[in-house]
């Protein structure tokens, strides 16, 4: 139903007014009317300050601001502003045809759409209204509506209503503390919409990790065991079991590596990483790189500074693990020299003896390019300096640099 533009008995408080007016102090001695308002607040203070989806949020303060004001009904409506609409996430007392017919109106329709839309306060008493002015709520025999906008920053996201039965005068107190709650209830749910964006960031960044872990170590696996089919083949091709015979343990080993690669991304993901013994993961890591390409590989560890955090020291591995793909697919090396000083800053560099590229070759090569891409992204996200050095037949090598400042406790 639409709100009618003009009535003699409609009465509209800015919320604001009721937010800047201070409230009256309580008497020495509280009635017992007065105690059930305090504690009542009270309890919709202690809901407002925990974490609960916002339905749940919703569902414990309307029952809460319900009790407060002695209402027999209510609805707690949200804004959807990209339609421009108001919808019902909560109600109590109410039938459900009406709630078939309001659970979606327009903004601005009815009260609880004008508190919305215009941000004050919308109060009736059935009662005093002419007949030219009917409302649904008024249908289900309610005698009184009160209706107050939840407000975030200024800009109402929506509407709490609270029906009576028979006419019940709010104080002007009252309606204070009911618009300052309407302030209180939108932060929370502003508040927990931040949460659930944190949240999907944080599942959208993991699913990023796990692609990047997937890229990084197991199809450096499977790309050697796809290079040793390749020389299967070939040799059966020509005969020469002999040569066969040769590769098929190369392929076990490959299958064996990539199952135990598998194993250790889906721990990593599972848990974090609690070692602190950074070396002996590098060293078992240039080991297997050596051991798949007989690259001559070799660690040098200076410095002895505090370990860093298990967080930085898994990006720092993938960091290596991507720079050593890179150079066993592209970089023809002969060997590979991976040095860290941990003082009070911490450095790595990852340099080989390769062919190296020169600038305009990163976009040429897809895979150098995601690689590279993926490295920076890491050193971005450690709030470490990344730099590539390379030039044609003079290798390349890869620098990260973590300033002490953003070093995290171990």
């Amino acid at each position: 139903m639409h709100l009618p533009r003009s009535s003699s008995s409609r009465k509209q408080l800015p919320a604001s007014r009721w937010r800047q007016r201070r409230l009256a102090q309580a008497p020495a001695s509280l009635t017992a009317a007065q105690e059930r308002q305090l504690a009542t607040l009270q309890a919709i203070s202690a809901l407002l300050a925990g974490q609960h989806a916002i339905d749940a949020l919703c569902r414990g303060f309307l029952r809460h601001v319900m009790d407060f004001s002695s209402a027999v009904g209510g609805t707690v409506r949200i804004l959807d502003p990209h339609n421009d609409t108001v919808h019902i996430v909560v109600h109590e007392g109410i039938s459900d045809a009406m709630l078939e017919e309001e659970h979606c109106m327009r903004n601005n329709d009815c009260l609880c759409g004008a508190a919305v839309a215009q941000g004050v306060i919308q109060i009736r008493d059935f009662r005093k209204v002419g007949a030219i002015e009917r409302f649904r709520c008024q249908e289900e025999g309610f005698s009184a509506i009160a209706v107050f906008p939840i407000v975030v920053r200024d800009k109402p996201i929506g509407s709490f209503s609270l029906h009576f039965v028979k006419t019940t005068v709010l104080g002007e107190q009252q309606h204070g503390w009911l618009a300052t709650l309407g302030h209180s209830l939108g932060i929370a749910i502003d508040n927990q919409r931040l949460i659930a964006r944190e949240k999907e960031f944080a599942v959208a960044r993991e699913r990023s990790l796990l692609a990047e872990g997937l890229h990084d170590s197991i199809a450096q696996s499977l790309n050697f065991i796809s290079l040793q089919v390749q020389m299967l083949d070939d040799s059966v091709r020509r005969g020469e079991l002999g040569e066969a015979a040769d590769v098929l343990p190369l392929m076990r080993m490959g299958v064996e590596q990539s199952y135990q690669d598998v194993r250790e991304l889906l721990v990593n993901f599972r848990t974090r990483w609690h070692g602190s013994d950074l070396e002996s993961k590098l060293a078992e890591v240039l080991g297997k790189f050596e051991l798949q390409t007989g690259i001559a590989s070799a660690l040098q560890m200076t410095g002895n500074g505090a370990p860093l955090a298990p967080e930085q020291q898994l990006q720092v591995l993938f960091i290596v693990q991507e720079a050593l793909s890179n150079i066993r697919k592209h970089a023809q090396a002969g060997k590979v020299q991976v040095m860290v000083d941990n003082g009070r800053d911490f450095s790595l560099q990852v340099r080989d003896d390769g062919e190296g590229f020169a600038a305009d070759m990163r976009d040429q090569k897809t895979e150098v390019r995601i690689g590279l891409r993926i490295m920076q992204e890491r050193a971005e996200r450690l709030g470490a300096r990344f730099v590539i050095d390379s030039t044609p037949g003079g290798g390349t090598t890869i620098s990260l640099a973590l300033p002490e400042t953003r070093r995290q406790t171990a």
